[in-house]
């Protein structure tokens, strides 16, 4: 009998082995002191989610989850931030935003975008309500006064941060774009748009940003509502379109959070095969229906890997079967940013691959090997089948 090789992955002792010391870690660590030096008070409820954050951190570290250990960190600095704003209210106001606040993290523990986006409306309110002015996305955040590692800049990424979520749009807002959105949204022939639709998608997109450091710029899911023309990101499996296709999602809700769940699925595909994508795009300019280096609006637009964060899976769709509907949401996207589309692009293609890999590692995702190729598949703008090609990635 051969001799084998012992291994020590990450087997169920050894999770079970990690999970336990850094609960011991979590449950030792000094906050008294930590209080002291951030010069705030942790009440009972808040001691119990820091600890949490700790334990997550120190199980990141453990298994030499970057990701992890940022997110986990990126969440208790929110908190301490939480704290030192309620520190302000009046009692009955910190007793709601304390609710609120709570309500928050155990939708983000559980993965609940839409509880999260309605913790966070109600929140907004009880603020609105008191006459406060939210000024979270005008100062950078505090230093955190830990043993925790401070994130890394992002690498390899030439744009500057927070360009991609500018400033939300107002619906009666003055400027070219926000005109330009309102008299657009003025023909949606299913549903109608409004500040506060507007205000969710903006919210939505902070949040993915928050957690994962990618920045889906609003703007884009905008021009992609103008471009189909319902007023919905038509993610309905059920209430088709007249094509056969996806049609629209009544609940504006679940909407949302399917749109951005396919849109940084697609994302983070990109970023981790866009390489390749490209060199195929390239490869077939020659053919009808593919042109330019091959974009993340084709990549969208076509059938391509999609790292599903909800379901643990990579999928393989596209959000449209128009062959060209990218090439017009890039073209609506730059009327909402003034040019911006080859920016944006730019800023996703120089997102190291091992960014996206760790995502998806962290979710339990295993990216497989995925070969594109060019496949006369397009259909025009009724669904119907034009003899076009398009740049396709299957496993």
């Amino acid at each position: 009998m051969k001799w084998k090789e012992p291994t020590f992955g990450a087997t169920p002792m050894l999770k079970a082995l990690t999970t336990a010391n850094a609960h011991r870690k979590a449950r030792a660590f000094d906050l008294a002191a930590e209080q002291k030096k951030q010069k705030l008070n942790y009440p009972d409820w808040a001691q119990t989610w820091m600890r949490k954050y700790k334990e997550d951190w120190y199980i990141a570290q453990a298994n030499g989850d970057e990701v992890g250990m940022r997110k986990a960190q990126k969440l208790a600095e929110g908190l301490r931030s939480k704290l030192r704003e309620m520190a302000t209210f009046p009692k009955s106001a910190q007793e709601q935003m304390q609710k609120e606040t709570v309500r928050w993290m155990t939708a983000e523990a559980s993965g609940n975008i839409r509880e999260k986006l309605a913790a966070e409306e109600a929140g907004r309110a009880i603020r609105e309500k008191l006459g406060l002015i939210d000024t979270s996305t005008k100062a950078p955040p505090e230093e955190p006064v830990t043993n925790e590692s401070k994130d890394e800049p992002t690498k390899n990424v030439k744009t500057p941060a927070g360009k991609w979520i500018p400033a939300e749009f107002q619906y009666n807002g003055s400027s070219e774009a926000e005109k330009y959105f309102k008299k657009r949204s003025k023909k949606f022939i299913k549903q109608k748009w409004n500040q506060e639709k507007i205000h969710s998608l903006w919210e939505a997109t902070k949040s993915i940003e928050k957690t994962y450091h990618i920045q889906i710029d609003p703007r884009l899911l905008l021009a992609i509502i103008i471009q189909e023309g319902t007023g919905s990101f038509n993610t309905s499996s059920t209430n088709r379109a007249a094509d056969g296709q996806h049609g629209v999602e009544t609940n504006y809700a679940k909407d949302l959070v399917k749109a951005h769940n396919l849109i940084f699925g697609k994302m983070l595909g990109y970023i981790y095969y866009g390489e390749e994508f490209r060199q195929v795009v390239i490869k077939n300019n020659n053919l009808e229906g593919i042109k330019g280096k091959g974009d993340i609006y084709q990549y969208c637009n076509w059938i391509t890997p999609i790292v599903r964060m909800n379901s643990k899976r990579v999928d393989y769709g596209p959000y449209a079967g128009h062959g060209t509907w990218g090439e017009d949401v890039k073209s609506i996207y730059d009327k909402l940013s003034n040019k911006e589309s080859d920016n944006y692009d730019l800023y996703l293609s120089n997102i190291s691959k091992s960014t996206a890999q760790n995502i998806a590692s962290s979710e339990g995702i295993k990216l497989p090997v995925v070969a594109f190729k060019a496949l006369q598949n397009a259909q025009d703008s009724h669904g119907n089948a034009n003899k076009k090609w398009t740049v396709t990635g299957k496993r």
